[in-house]
């Protein structure tokens, strides 16, 4: 059982997870956080819409364990605000995001609290996020893709200290937010983010007001690699390019990625950065998807080697 005490002198905590027919990955996500070292938190399963008996299984599993509902409109975004809200409803002082496909650790949630009470309520920390497997490479205060600091990022030393400053924002997986965040910069925007970038759209605003990040090194989180979707269309075909592009549940949606360079960028940032990262996925695209048309791919490729286009599309990986 865990001990849900608001006055206690360990914070209280509200760890939100939303889920929708994943219930294998959810249960092992929630049998780990049974297991954790720390104790002074609830667990809030949003369920959106889900089919597969992920509510009947997690009432009988995890009893202790309160389930939102939604009705599968609500996304990432609308179910981490439902469960923000209610978290700051119960009174907790942090919120912590988890994906129903992370694992923690023993002492996972106790290594962010600990980091936080040091750094204090001005501070967001992160966990670092490993991938489950050998898919992927860990995420230690790396910048995104599209940032100009990739070109010469180096990793940090992991091992300096308990907690280390970071300027990149974070995903949404393993972060303690103090809940006064909230109520400082507000929700996630799930309007013009209804699924991928609201998070860092969210950490973006935080860090305008003031707040500072730090990765606690003794805290990780386990990812386990996205699995293709079952109805997934390849990106050789029009119908692939098209969820590729512009599909809310496609992690390169350039729609949300627009929208977030545009707020967060200055003007000539933005210019800088969105339309090479566009001209790079539809130069990928279109070769993939002229690769059954001979004549138009040599084309394709002569376009390429004639033109370089710019520094960030030197390099990049063609079909």
């Amino acid at each position: 059982m865990l001990r849900v005490d608001p006055d206690h002198a360990d914070p209280f905590l509200m760890v939100v997870i939303p889920t929708h027919n994943r219930w294998e990955e959810a249960r092992i996500s929630l049998t780990q956080l049974a297991q954790s070292g720390y104790r002074n938190f609830e667990v809030v399963l949003i369920d959106d819409g889900s089919i597969d008996g992920t509510v009947e299984n997690c009432r009988r599993e995890f009893p202790d364990v309160k389930i939102l509902h939604g009705n599968g409109d609500l996304w990432w975004s609308g179910a981490i605000n439902m469960g923000i809200r209610y978290a700051l409803s119960r009174g907790a002082r942090g919120i912590v995001w988890l994906n129903d496909d992370n694992r923690v650790e023993h002492r996972t949630i106790g290594s962010l609290v600990t980091s936080f009470i040091r750094q204090g309520e001005h501070s967001i920390v992160c966990a670092r996020v490993k991938p489950l497997g050998s898919d992927g490479r860990e995420w230690a205060g790396d910048p995104p893709l599209w940032h100009r600091d990739c070109k010469n990022w180096r990793s940090l030393n992991l091992a300096a200290a308990k907690e280390l400053s970071i300027k990149h924002p974070p995903c949404g997986q393993g972060v303690l937010i103090p809940a006064e965040c909230f109520r400082h910069v507000g929700l996630i925007d799930s309007g013009a983010f209804p699924h991928y970038w609201a998070d860092y759209d969210f950490h973006y605003r935080a860090m305008k007001a003031g707040y500072t990040y730090f990765i606690a090194t003794d805290a990780v989180v386990w990812n386990v690699p996205n699995k293709e979707r079952p109805n997934a269309r390849p990106s050789s075909s029009l119908r692939g390019i098209w969820w590729f592009l512009l599909d809310r549940s496609s992690p390169m949606n350039m729609i949300a990625v627009r929208r977030l360079l545009k707020r967060h960028l200055t003007l000539h940032e933005f210019r800088e950065t969105f339309y090479p990262l566009l001209w790079q996925h539809l130069i990928w695209l279109a070769s993939g998807w002229t690769a059954g048309y001979p004549a138009l791919h040599r084309l394709l490729r002569a376009v390429k080697k004639t033109f370089f286009f710019n520094k960030a599309a030197q390099g990049f990986d063609w079909p």
